[in-house]
């Protein structure tokens, strides 16, 4: 029998990042070597959209939209949220860190977003019309993306750009 959707969330709050805590890619790693400014995950540079489109596609099919439950009714209730993450992918197409630099009001919508790009990859090895965007000698690419999750009168969704 599969545990209470309740626990669920509570363990997806272990994903997340405390002060002082290590990073996605491990204990002391840092960037793991990747320099630069990051690059926008929407980007539509021609040169490498199609790379940064895939590993966007990658994310979306690993990203869900999680309910928080209501403290008073105990009902599950989605709500609006964004967030910005940075996260680095080397060479080979591992991710070594996910870093979160605008967090959203709830924690789980945090949590969720990065366990998305940690369960996406590896990605496909980077490109070098993408490299060449990074600081020379960068181990990889640092890229941003922004996480929605949209709640309206009629629907949920989640989009990424």
């Amino acid at each position: 029998m599969p545990p209470p959707r309740d626990q669920l969330i509570d363990s997806l709050s272990a994903l997340r990042r405390r002060p002082g805590a290590p990073g996605a890619g491990g204990f002391g790693e840092g960037r793991a070597g990747i320099e630069g400014d990051p690059i926008p995950l929407n980007s539509t540079d021609k040169r490498f959209a199609d790379y940064l489109f895939m590993v966007k596609r990658m994310i979306q099919d690993k990203w869900t939209y999680p309910c928080i439950k209501n403290s008073g009714t105990r009902e599950c209730e989605y709500k609006s949220a964004q967030l910005v993450v940075e996260f680095g992918i080397r060479r080979d197409g591992q991710v070594p860190y996910v870093t979160i630099h605008q967090p959203a009001a709830w924690d789980v919508y945090d949590s969720v977003a990065v366990n998305a790009i940690k369960l996406a990859a590896p990605f496909p090895p980077v490109p070098a019309s993408l490299l060449a965007m990074a600081k020379p000698g960068s181990t990889g690419v640092p890229i941003v993306a922004h996480f929605h999750y949209v709640l309206d009168s009629a629907s949920i969704m989640n989009f990424l750009r």
